[in-house]
């Protein structure tokens, strides 16, 4: 058996998560394949008889789910081994059953396999660790008012951390339409394994956040970069800028009625008034007169009050990327890629 700490970082090892394809959705060690041992399905027949009649029967019905894909799982296997020519770390759970009968099996056939101690709850234990003592290097912030492109900056960055992405939510109201927002558990392994290939950077460059995005909380020393930042720049975009890229990243392929049932969370902040000329203007298909009222009325006061509490070094409504390397240009250091 190998410790997750001993080969976290080994690039010389292929994971393999042996649970459920729904465990594997919801959170997995990133990188990871998944080839179950049982089906959603499966999965939960052999919890039921376990709770309700005997281990030794779920352990006989589930092996024999086991034994009817037998020969396609070693398939799998063998490929996996002949591709990348790479030790095998299998884990379920908990270093349990799951995992065991499969690294006894391949074992017993001559793979190169090994097992996770503790399986995924222990992986969850170190990546809990680690975002709790895990050193960032120092923080440019980026700020400004919804739509400035802050994202859109970060992606195409080395350095950049993108949380809006590894949570799979734009960190508003309408944040989360288009997307399928990952939980808790799966934007924390992300968020390690992006820290982890940042970790030797002069410095990141992250967007100024809420401590919650969307419903995912980022972690107290990943968000004190963000309130105590090394450098603060203002994005300062002109209105009919913003109105165009929030066209793109919020209206391109997204339902209509998706953005009414968003405005409803909000309506004791609009008042009855607005919102009934905001659903008009949706119905209407007037976009960018809508983008502008939710600018206008909704988003810019709150975030203008906030943006007060800095500092910044510059404020720009040019090019970003010319911006930095001037502001960057005594550092001997690029942050593009």
């Amino acid at each position: 058996m190998v410790k997750i700490e001993e080969i976290y970082n080994h690039k010389n090892n292929i994971f393999v998560d042996v649970r459920s394809p729904k465990e594997f959705e919801e959170d997995t060690i990133p990188g990871a394949i998944n080839i179950p041992l049982f089906l959603d399905d499966e999965r939960a027949i052999v919890g039921k008889i376990y709770k309700q009649e005997s281990r030794e029967k779920a352990i006989k019905v589930g092996m024999g789910f086991f034994s009817a894909r037998l020969n396609d799982i070693f398939e799998q296997y063998s490929e996996l081994s002949c591709k990348f020519n790479k030790p095998i770390v299998i884990f379920c759970w908990r270093g349990g059953m799951r995992s065991g009968s499969v690294y006894s099996l391949l074992k017993s056939l001559g793979l190169n396999v090994l097992k996770l101690d503790g399986g995924y709850k222990d992986y969850r234990r170190f990546v809990r660790e680690k975002l709790e003592k895990i050193k960032l290097p120092q923080s440019l912030v980026l700020f400004g008012l919804t739509g400035s492109g802050k994202t859109e900056i970060i992606k195409k960055l080395s350095n950049g951390l993108d949380l809006e992405g590894l949570a799979q939510h734009r960190g508003s109201i309408l944040g989360d339409i288009g997307l399928k927002q990952n939980g808790q558990k799966k934007f924390e392994s992300l968020l390690l394994k992006k820290i982890e290939e940042l970790k030797d950077q002069k410095f990141i460059v992250i967007e100024c956040e809420s401590r919650k995005i969307g419903k995912v909380e980022i972690p107290k020393n990943i968000f004190k970069k963000i309130k105590q930042p090394w450098k603060a720049v203002l994005l300062d975009k002109k209105l009919n800028e913003r109105i165009k890229i929030l066209k793109e990243t919020y209206f391109k392929e997204v339902k209509i009625i998706d953005v009414k049932n968003k405005l409803d969370l909000i309506k004791k902040h609009l008042g009855k008034e607005k919102l009934e000329k905001l659903n008009f203007l949706l119905d209407s298909e007037k976009i960018d007169e809508f983008i502008e009222e939710m600018l206008l009325n909704y988003y810019d006061g709150h975030y203008e009050r906030s943006f007060q509490k800095f500092d910044y070094v510059v404020k720009s409504d040019g090019d970003f990327f010319e911006l930095i390397n001037d502001l960057m240009k005594n550092e001997q250091y690029c942050i593009l890629n």
